[in-house]
């Protein structure tokens, strides 16, 4: 090829390189401009529509859970309700108050919020109370070990109260444990965490009814938990309560395990009670105190994989002559895979197995168990125990499709009179259901 040639190719591609490269530049600079005009329409948009808000719905959070289907209770239950159900609704309010409270340069509390739960539907029955209400106050002083809440709250013993309330949505199972403690109550509850470790502690009124001590002493309880390591959550909890109802003995405690609470053994039913193979009568047997002692270990040693044991004694003291005092064991174990332990298509699926049960460990005492058995069984079951398979669908993150079936069994006291015994049988209990949260 000729030079003069030559060169003017290397001219003519060299002139063709740069002219590219500042389009190029030219496209990059446009690009980047545009871009910058996208975020601050989008700053500008998200403005408007904040300024747009009042200011109290800027601070307030609205979320529920609702659980509705079909439902057999079978024969031990108390009610014809084999049928369609809304088995469980509740609708949740939490509001964002303060922030960075300080005294001068002491910092006060981090937040102050409140939270309020309707709680709406409860196992089929319409309730329409108030569930969970309390001011929150996060981090006195500055410190992760000091929170305090005020108002109504579920009682801290345990993890079984923990799917309760707002814990509903994440309960895998459509049933309640049969002997697990919850319920709520008026008071203060105090509470801490460190990186592994921490502490919930509350002293309320020790009455189940709302904003009511009946003459009773109040209860306190406190619960140590610990994360030793990521796959291992430990717990032990203890309370303790005085008098309940020192003049009434129908008087209800505070906390529940599973469907029942402390109360007068004999109290609210014409069912005759039997001790030691023989009847008795009614009171004077007004509660003088209890105490409850309970350890739960939650192990997930696999990602899907989660299990969950639990156990405590409820100790009630009474007052007056005869066979009155009981002690109320229960014990839970749970183990709930999901289906992406076999397969990642199965993923969405899960898996849920448990074992429950509630007894006062005497064939010869027993107690009402259940609430639900008040009028046909009294204070004579020594033992209930259930069995419980759930298989769940998940369908995103706030529906899940759910059937579970559970084998329930009474064990009475002996001595009781053939009338009462002739109503124990096996129980089979059955429900397909839609739950939501949001």
């Amino acid at each position: 090829m000729r030079p003069d040639r030559a060169g003017w190719l290397a001219a003519l591609l060299l002139g063709s390189i740069a002219a590219f490269a500042s389009a190029a530049e030219e496209d990059g600079d446009r690009l980047e401009a545009l871009e910058r005009r996208v975020e601050e329409l989008e700053a500008t948009r998200e403005d408007a529509a904040e300024a747009w808000r009042p200011d109290w719905a800027q601070r307030i959070r609205l979320g529920g859970s609702a659980d509705v289907g079909y439902f057999r209770r079978g024969e031990l239950s108390p009610e014809e309700s084999d049928g369609f159900a809304v088995w469980d609704a509740r609708l949740f309010v939490d509001a964002e108050l303060a922030e960075d409270v300080a005294f001068g340069d002491v910092p006060i509390v981090r937040n102050v919020g409140a939270t309020l739960e309707w709680d709406l539907v409860r196992i089929g029955h319409l309730q329409n109370e108030v569930g969970e209400l309390y001011v929150d106050f996060q981090h006195l002083l500055g410190s992760s070990w000091a929170s305090a809440q005020v108002g109504r709250f579920q009682i801290p013993v345990g993890e079984n109260y923990l799917r309760y309330s707002r814990g509903y949505r994440d309960n895998p199972f459509i049933s309640n444990t049969v002997g697990g403690p919850w319920w709520w109550d008026e008071g203060v509850r105090v509470y801490g965490q460190g990186n592994r470790a921490g502490y919930v502690a509350s002293i309320s009124n020790g009455d189940t009814r709302f904003d009511t001590d009946s003459d009773t002493d109040p209860q306190g309880t406190l619960k140590l938990f610990a994360d030793p390591w990521p796959w291992l959550h430990v717990s032990a909890s203890g309370l303790v309560s005085g008098a309940i109802g020192r003049t009434n003995a129908a008087a209800p405690g505070a906390l529940w395990l599973g469907e029942t609470w402390a109360m007068a053994i004999g109290s609210r039913t014409a069912v005759p009670t039997f001790a030691d193979g023989l009847p008795v009568p009614d009171g004077p047997n007004v509660i003088t105190h209890t105490w409850l002692g309970a350890a739960d270990v939650v192990l997930t040693p696999l990602d899907g994989l989660r299990i969950w044991l639990a156990g405590g004694r409820y100790h009630l003291a009474t007052r007056g002559s005869g066979p009155y005092d009981r002690d109320l064991d229960y014990w839970i174990a749970e183990v709930v895979a999901q289906g992406g332990l076999v397969s990642p298509a199965l993923d969405p699926l899960y898996l849920g197995l448990r074992a429950n049960g509630i007894t006062t460990g005497d064939g010869g005492r027993g107690y009402l168990l259940d609430a639900g058995h008040l009028d046909s069984l009294g204070f004579n079951m020594r033992s209930l125990d259930e069995l419980s398979a759930v298989l769940g669908l998940h369908l995103g993150r706030f529906v899940r499709l759910r059937g579970e079936y559970a084998f329930r069994n009474v064990d009475l006291v002996r001595g009781v009179t053939p009338d009462v015994s002739s109503r124990v049988d096996d129980e089979h209990w059955f429900a397909l259901d839609v739950a939501i949260a949001f």
